[in-house]
């Protein structure tokens, strides 16, 4: 996320507007584009990051394993009953077979709150009040983008606004990958 917040607020730095902010039709339409970077940005950093993890718990023993996160990978979507042999069925499997398809590459945006809670929940790591509220202020941007995505022309946003939650961003993610870190510590 680093390197992309850095190019975001390279461009954003050209702007020649008051107070830095777009000073023309095309500046703003920039500024909206970098709208949709900050998020997709952070949405990668987000699945580099759980992919991560997923390698480094792929390493351990099935039995070392949260359940939660050996039931996502080894019956994903699956409208099957969950019956209490296929439960344990997850554990006469190998760890190996873990694979990203139903963690991150399962065509959910993972820019929106329930979707980092879903996606944290599935791996066994399950967010506090605390960490959870934090991820409120990703329900507000993704609405700001979908609208921008969508061509809502009445979006109106600031470079101010967009350099405060390019900073939230970064806090969230390193409040997610500390938790992801203290899980790997904890298991260890």
């Amino acid at each position: 996320m680093h390197d992309g917040t850095q190019r975001i607020l390279a461009v954003i730095n050209s702007f020649v507007g008051r107070d830095g902010e777009p000073g023309n039709p095309g500046e703003t339409y920039t500024l909206k584009a970098m709208w949709l970077m900050m998020l997709s940005e952070f949405e990668a950093s987000i699945k580099a990051t759980v992919e991560k993890h997923i390698d480094e718990v792929r390493k351990r023993d099935t039995s070392d394993i949260h359940i939660c996160l050996l039931v996502r990978a080894f019956f994903g979507n699956s409208q099957e009953e969950l019956t209490m042999n296929r439960i344990l069925s997850c554990y006469k499997r190998d760890s190996s077979e873990i694979n990203y398809q139903n963690f991150t590459r399962d065509r959910v945006p993972k820019y929106k709150k329930a979707a980092v809670e879903k996606l944290f929940n599935c791996i066994g790591i399950f967010l506090s009040d605390d960490e959870s509220s934090q991820l409120s202020v990703l329900d507000s941007m993704a609405s700001t983008r979908d609208s921008i995505a969508h061509g809502d022309i009445g979006v109106a946003i600031t470079r101010k606004e967009l350099e405060g939650h390019l900073s939230d961003l970064g806090n969230i993610l390193s409040m997610l990958q500390t938790r992801l870190n203290h899980t790997l510590i904890d298991a260890a």
